[in-house]
C-alpha cells in the first residue's frame, strides 16, 4: 500500500489543496497561549499544503472551536508534507508525539484532539500505533481522532454509508487503529484516488462537506 501510494503520488503531483493560502491559526474562542486549555486540537495537513493547518483542516479547527463548549488550543504538526513519503511520515510521527508530550506534561488535564488529512492521516495513524511515539498514559488522554483521505483505508473493512452515491465513513474496528476504534471516524469519499486505489483525484479533494458529522463526533467523544 505505502508504495503504491509514493507512485500514486508522485503521477499525480498534487495531493490536498497545494498552493492555496491557508487561514492563519488565530481562532477567538481559543485558550491564551499562555493557559493550559480543556482540549487541544492537533493536525496534520495533506502533502505539499503549505505549513499550518492546510484548507481542509483549518476552517475545521475553526468550526471546533466556535461551537464546542471547551476551550481550545489548535497547533499544526510541523512537519515536510512532501513527497519524499516515508521520511516525512516518520518526522511527522515524530514532531506530533513532542506536540503531545509536551502540552500533557504542562497540562495535567488537557485532552487531545488528532485529525490528519490525506498524508497528515498516515502520521496521525502511526503515531497512535507506536508505543514509542505515544506510550498507553499518553494514548490515554486522546478524546476523539478524524481522519480524512487516509492513504492506509481498507477498502473491504465495512463502513457506514453518508453518501449512498459517493462517500462513506466508518469508525475503524478491525486495522490498525483498532485500540481507538470507539474514538476515530475515518472519512474516505468513494473512487478517492488514495484512500479507495480509486481514479478521481477531486474525491480526494471533497471532504470539507464532513465538518458537521466531524464536528458532531468530537463533540459526543468529549462529553
Amino acid at each position: 500500500m505505502r508504495l503504491r501510494t509514493v507512485l500514486s503520488l508522485a503521477a499525480a503531483g498534487v495531493v490536498g489543496a497545494a498552493g492555496l493560502v491557508v487561514a492563519p491559526l488565530t481562532f477567538a474562542a481559543q485558550a491564551p497561549g499562555n493557559a493550559c486549555a480543556d482540549v487541544e486540537v492537533i493536525g496534520a495537513r495533506g502533502t505539499t499544503e503549505r505549513p499550518g493547518l492546510g484548507i481542509l483542516l483549518t476552517p475545521l479547527a475553526q468550526q471546533l472551536t466556535r461551537e464546542l463548549p471547551q476551550s481550545i488550543r489548535t497547533t499544526a504538526v510541523d512537519y515536510p508534507a512532501n513527497f519524499n513519503y516515508t521520511a516525512s511520515v516518520r518526522q511527522g510521527v515524530t514532531a506530533l508525539a513532542g506536540d503531545v508530550q509536551r502540552t500533557a506534561a504542562a497540562c495535567k488535564n488537557t485532552r487531545f484532539v488528532l485529525m490528519g488529512y490525506s498524508q497528515g492521516a498516515d502520521v496521525v495513524g502511526d503515531a497512535l500505533t507506536s508505543q514509542s511515539a505515544l506510550p498507553a498514559a499518553l494514548q490515554d488522554r486522546v478524546a476523539a481522532v478524524l481522519l480524512f483521505g487516509d492513504p492506509t483505508f481498507t477498502r473491504n473493512e465495512p463502513f457506514n454509508v453518508t453518501d449512498g452515491t459517493r462517500s462513506g465513513v466508518f469508525p475503524r474496528g478491525a486495522g490498525r487503529l483498532n485500540t481507538f476504534a470507539g474514538r476515530t471516524q475515518s472519512f474516505c469519499n468513494r473512487n478517492d484516488q488514495f484512500c479507495q486505489g480509486g481514479t478521481s483525484l477531486a474525491a480526494h479533494l471533497d471532504y470539507a462537506k464532513f465538518a458537521d458529522d466531524a464536528t458532531a463526533f468530537v463533540g459526543k467523544q468529549l462529553g
